[in-house]
């Protein structure tokens, strides 16, 4: 199964889409970082690549970090990038929200519309992986959306 990873450019969240790329391939299925040499061409704008990966992917993993500082009703708070944001719902509305889950570090505040969804704690470590290795196995090509 090939499995798209997106996240912010940030030192620790690169860090984070390395960790589960490698459990992702410890589980026999293929990581596809975004940052993965050929996914973006030259010359392609960044909503089209978007919508082509998410054609050749079964499932998604989209890391919400604490990125960028806002304002937000009388103080200032952490949230994820714009763009996590954005691929995280045009990969939930590709593949359904079975095949596509948000991880997060930290408390990053997120759109209401996304709070009710269980989330993978990156936080408690050893508990993301069981959870990302069970997830994993969950899935299956044939349930494809």
């Amino acid at each position: 199964m090939n499995i798209f990873l997106g996240s912010s450019s940030s030192r620790k969240a690169e860090d984070d889409v390395l960790k589960i790329a490698m459990l992702i391939e410890k589980e026999g299925h293929h990581p596809f970082p975004w940052n993965k040499e050929g996914l973006f061409p030259l010359g392609n704008y960044t909503s089209e690549s978007l919508r082509n990966i998410c054609k050749q992917m079964d499932a998604a993993i989209l890391i919400f970090h604490e990125d960028d500082l806002i304002w937000y009703r009388n103080s200032y708070v952490l949230k994820p990038r714009d763009n996590v944001i954005y691929e995280y719902g045009l990969f939930e509305g590709h593949l359904g929200p079975k095949r596509t889950i948000i991880c997060r570090r930290g408390k990053p505040r997120i759109p209401s519309d996304l709070e009710g969804i269980t989330y993978c704690d990156l936080d408690k470590e050893y508990q993301a992986r069981v959870e990302l290795i069970e997830w994993v196995r969950f899935l299956s090509p044939i349930d494809k959306i």
